[in-house]
């Protein structure tokens, strides 16, 4: 069987930071920003930013030289590392409704480093409750090749009273070719949930194949 191409990888030609006090604490030691620490002299960015007006400095992007990568036959190194997550969630199954709830959630994320970690904890809470979602009531119904329930009237999605409490946990591996040892967070977050919630739901004795795990699938499952 031939191989199957690669996605083609995301090469940013720039980037620009806008910095705050917290998070120039956080990464002032790094060499990268050896410019703006030179700009900045003894001021604050917040100092900085009141007598000087805003400071910003462009970078470019280069590919490590032992990565290499085709544009014309899409092989090579797509990405030069990842990230990695685990999910556990913990279900709460009533035997009469057949409905299940997640009551637990805890979800491990390795990203490299976390330059903002308060942000980089939202975006996997946020992504965590979209994938319990995606795994127990967002059901697409589709009806002579249209969505037939493309509103938020019919399509139900999860509120904060569906969402569980949720245990986050971040690994910092830096990554010495990230942006501060950064590998990124992304959609990582809504992969794990629903594959945790089934394999939860097959502990409970519940064979489901198919999500969303509504009541209706798993009263069949259970006949």
């Amino acid at each position: 069987m031939p191989a199957r191409p690669q996605p083609a990888p995301y090469r940013p030609d720039t980037a620009i930071l806008t910095l705050g006090d917290a998070f120039y604490d956080r990464v002032a030691a790094y060499p990268e920003l050896a410019e703006m620490r030179a700009r900045l002299g003894k001021l604050t960015p917040r100092d900085y930013l009141r007598r000087h007006g805003p400071l910003t400095i462009t970078k470019s992007y280069e590919r490590p030289s032992e990565m290499e990568w085709s544009d014309d036959t899409y092989r090579g190194d797509a990405y030069g590392s990842y990230g990695w997550a685990c999910d556990v969630v913990e279900i709460e199954l009533d035997r009469d409704t057949c409905e299940a709830r997640p009551v637990a959630f805890t979800s491990v994320h390795e990203i490299g480093r976390a330059i903002h970690p308060m942000l980089a904890i939202g975006q996997i809470e946020g992504g965590s409750a979209q994938g319990l979602g995606y795994a127990l009531v967002e059901e697409v119904v589709m009806r002579d090749g249209r969505m037939a329930n493309a509103s938020l009237t019919n399509y139900i999605i999860p509120t904060t009273l569906d969402t569980p409490p949720m245990d986050v946990v971040i690994l910092e591996n830096p990554y010495p070719y990230g942006p501060f040892g950064a590998k990124g967070v992304g959609e990582m977050p809504i992969d794990g949930p629903a594959p945790a919630v089934i394999n939860a739901l097959r502990h409970a004795g519940v064979d489901l194949s198919e999500i969303p795990a509504t009541p209706e699938k798993i009263l069949r499952a259970c006949s």
